[in-house]
């Protein structure tokens, strides 16, 4: 089998690896050229073009950042594939996105497996990821033995048709997300209160966010983000894609965004998503001036108009 794997991020390329670690040709292709030479080393082959990498393939896996470079990339996989080529992107890309790219693909005479996968870099590294799939029962057929290079077959769970698969992934980011940002406010409130942040962590750590803050101890604990796993421009790029798939007002992924913007305002876009968790102290003597925000008037104000 011949697999063409488009973007090599940190993902892609473990996941890449699998194809020629299960005995398969494997063709590589990214915007930036040079940035999988450990896979040219172990016998793929780095295609010049997407054109160039999908021309002979049987499969073709699409491993990038987000809706818009999907698109892009498929525009070009259209031009150049084989009638009938399966593809298979992992990309989160939100549902909408995944149901116009499954259209277009099939009026390009192609089939397409929307499969967003759970999980980082140590489980890409150990062909353990989830996939969750939105396909056909047969286009899902065709794809399982390239899903099982990378996961386990009890991992690989049929959501639905095409756009099903990415409407569960961003549901699972979300609770990741707005769980975080609830280790980040209460930390926050805290070490505002004068407690022991030690003490508040391994309190947490006992509790309803013990499974998240456990993920990511180490990290908070130290201040060191690095090397990441998923940044924090990763996870707001998916909080705003779970925030454009619904009518409804997600007011605690709002509060999520404005924890990643100030995260990475702090030099932190590119580190591991825990980083919104390492909120500045605050000056206990200042407040927003003129705030209304009734939460910040004396217990004493709030007891006369009860």
């Amino acid at each position: 089998m011949r697999v063409a794997f488009l973007g090599m991020g940190k993902m892609g390329r473990l996941m890449a690896a699998h194809v020629l670690t299960g005995g398969h040709e494997l063709v590589i292709w990214n915007r930036t050229p040079g940035r999988a030479d450990d896979l040219v080393a172990a016998g793929a082959r780095e295609a010049a073009s997407i054109a160039d990498a999908v021309t002979e393939a049987d499969v073709a896996v699409l491993t990038l950042f987000g809706p818009e470079s999907a698109g892009e990339v498929m525009e070009s996989v259209h031009v150049a594939a084989p009638k009938g080529l399966l593809v298979i992107n992992v990309t989160t890309v939100g549902p909408e996105a995944a149901r116009e790219l499954g259209r277009a693909a099939s009026a390009a005479g192609l089939r397409y497996v929307d499969a967003p996968v759970v999980g980082t870099l140590g489980p890409a590294r150990d062909g353990t990821l989830k996939v969750l799939v939105g396909a056909s029962e047969a286009d899902l057929a065709a794809a399982r033995p390239t899903l099982e290079l990378f996961s386990d077959p009890k991992k690989i769970v049929h959501v639905g048709d095409v756009g099903a698969g990415s409407a569960l992934k961003l549901v699972v980011n979300l609770s990741l997300a707005e769980a975080m940002g609830a280790i980040a406010e209460t930390l926050a409130l805290g070490a505002d209160l004068g407690l022991d942040r030690e003490l508040v962590v391994s309190e947490l750590a006992g509790g309803f966010l013990g499974p998240v803050l456990g993920y990511k101890r180490s990290m908070i604990e130290s201040g060191d983000f690095t090397p990441p796993a998923f940044t924090v421009e990763a996870l707001a790029k998916d909080v705003r894609l779970a925030c454009r798939a619904t009518p409804r007002p997600l007011g605690l992924a709002q509060g999520v965004l404005r924890l990643t913007a100030q995260a990475a305002q702090r030099g932190h876009g590119e580190h591991d998503f825990s980083a919104i968790a390492d909120l500045p102290a605050l000056d206990p003597d200042a407040g927003p001036a003129g705030t209304a925000d009734p939460a910040r008037r004396p217990y004493s104000e709030h007891a006369a108009q009860a």
